[in-house]
């Protein structure tokens, strides 16, 4: 266990406004190509104002994929992030009609109707989350509006102990990678090539695939996502549906 780590402040202004601004180009090169076509309708209609999918973001950070989606894929998203400070900067930077800003509410629940989205996701979220009982309530809540049948896509850390420049899993110093429910360090690289450090939890797929079907969802598939350029993973990708 590192002996330095502390769980994360989201809700703190100051590294919600860093994490904000963090470089995102190996999330587009890598995760965005794999996620969109599981994501959005495959028989686009371009309705006028109207969306053709409707996506659950939990952990939507500033807002840069549902901008995206929005513009290019006619796609609107429910952009749900625990902090304001967050909203606030994607509010300023990224507008779009299609992004749906929202807080979960005081008891946890998100405000949005049963069956009102037809995907989800979740990147980069599960692995901040330390106790398993509140990813569970958070997949609950998810397949709760999601509508049957719906696709569900988990973006989790890839290869630990691995630079990828932008991002990096674990201490560099680590002599063994963290067991099942210990912390490690997940930087992420800001524009003046500083890194912000936050706190990850290891989660062993075995738990994160009992949650998932306690929530409601079907497993489908578990698989690394590997950069344009080959090499390590940075990220693993799960992809599920709702029962």
């Amino acid at each position: 266990m590192h002996p330095r780590l502390t769980e994360t402040r989201w809700t703190d202004p100051r590294l919600a406004a860093a994490y904000a601004t963090r470089l995102d180009l190996l999330d587009r090169d890598t995760a965005w190509p794999a996620l969109t076509p599981l994501l959005t309708n495959p028989e686009p209609r371009h309705g006028l104002g109207r969306p053709d999918a409707v996506l659950l973001e939990l952990g939507s950070g500033p807002g840069h994929y549902a901008g995206h989606l929005a513009e290019h894929h006619w796609t609107a998203t429910h952009a749900v992030d625990i902090s304001p400070a967050i909203h606030r900067h994607g509010a300023a930077t990224i507008r779009d009609a299609w992004i749906h800003r929202t807080l979960p509410q005081r008891d946890g629940t998100l405000p949005l109707r049963r069956c009102q989205c037809t995907a989800a996701l979740a990147h980069l979220l599960l692995c901040h989350i330390e106790q398993p009982a509140h990813i569970l309530a958070l997949l609950t809540e998810a397949r709760r509006v999601l509508r049957p049948r719906s696709p569900l896509a988990l973006i989790e850390p890839g290869d630990l102990g691995r630079d990828f420049q932008l991002l990096r899993y674990g201490d560099p110093d680590a002599t063994a990678e963290p067991r099942p429910g210990e912390p490690y360090p997940v930087d992420y690289t800001l524009p003046d090539a500083s890194r912000l450090r936050t706190t990850a939890y290891r989660h062993s797929p075995g738990l994160l695939a009992d949650l998932l079907a306690r929530a409601g969802f079907h497993l489908d598939e578990i698989r690394p996502l590997r950069p344009p350029s080959g090499g390590a993973s940075p990220f693993t990708l799960w992809t599920a549906h709702a029962d």
